[in-house]
């Protein structure tokens, strides 16, 4: 199983429109972050989680060679709006990508997007996808795919593990509260990557502080903070850190 951060940045991105902050001015690269998504591969499998505004460039940025299924946590705009370019996959690989989430999360993407699966014309391309609605675990090939539930804008919100090969992963980009029972779907982890938005509290996400605690609960061999804000300068945060809990940045690799 190997996975990249192909953005760690809360929804505004980093540096932010119109701001001239330490951070949105810094010339380390770590503090360069587009909106949150992650490419995992598994099992043979390229699996993406969230198509943010900055899809096509993180396609590029990262050479992403195929999508053969796409996984959304949840129907906000900085986690959706580059979905129309997963036709450019669908041109290369000649075939429709399946996406799973909420039946609320699908339902909004074909509400935005009214005109995926619409028949060719000459000239013009639509996104053609599987819409796949996530009420219970399912599998993606030999990928097992837990969704949990997570409280978050008053919106139904999923974070999702990954079990294939042996391996176990899991990715909650965006939370302000981790429930029981998502606490207990995430025993046995190789790696956590959690919603970590800024020191300061914040009303619909973890801060750094809350994350690190819920991380450290949980238990993982490695753990990563993602969805990260303008607030949080990366150097200094990350020696704040204890040990087996980091910052990720954008390109970040691991092979679990």
């Amino acid at each position: 199983m190997k996975l990249l951060f192909l953005g760690t940045g809360t929804s505004v991105g980093i540096p932010a429109i119109g701001c001239a902050c330490p951070v949105c001015l810094s010339g380390d690269p770590r503090n360069k972050r587009r909106r949150a998504s992650l490419y995992l591969q598994a099992a043979g499998l390229h699996l993406v989680v969230d198509t943010p505004p900055d899809f096509r460039e993180q396609m590029l940025t990262f050479r992403v060679p195929r999508v053969d299924a796409l996984l959304f946590t949840h129907p906000h705009a900085d986690h959706l709006c580059g979905f129309d370019d997963i036709r450019r996959f669908n041109e290369i690989q000649e075939s429709s990508v399946p996406a799973y989430g909420s039946p609320e999360t699908l339902d909004a993407i074909q509400r935005f997007f009214h005109y995926v699966n619409r028949k060719p014309q000459s000239g013009v391309s639509y996104p053609r996808v599987s819409f796949k609605p996530v009420t219970g675990p399912f599998e993606i090939g030999a990928v097992r795919v837990t969704p949990l539930d997570v409280e978050h804008a008053q919106v139904r919100t999923f974070g999702y593990r990954f079990d294939a090969g042996g391996r176990a992963l899991a990715y909650i980009p965006d939370c302000h509260t981790l429930t029981d029972a998502a606490l207990a779907a995430l025993k046995g982890l190789d790696v956590m990557i959690l919603d970590g938005l800024r020191p300061a509290p914040h009303p619909t996400h973890l801060t750094v502080a809350q994350s690190t605690a819920l991380l450290r609960r949980i238990g993982a061999r490695q753990s990563f903070l993602t969805h990260i804000a303008h607030q949080v300068e990366h150097a200094a945060v990350q020696a704040s850190l204890p040990p087996g809990i980091d910052l990720p940045y954008d390109g970040l690799e691991l092979e679990l």
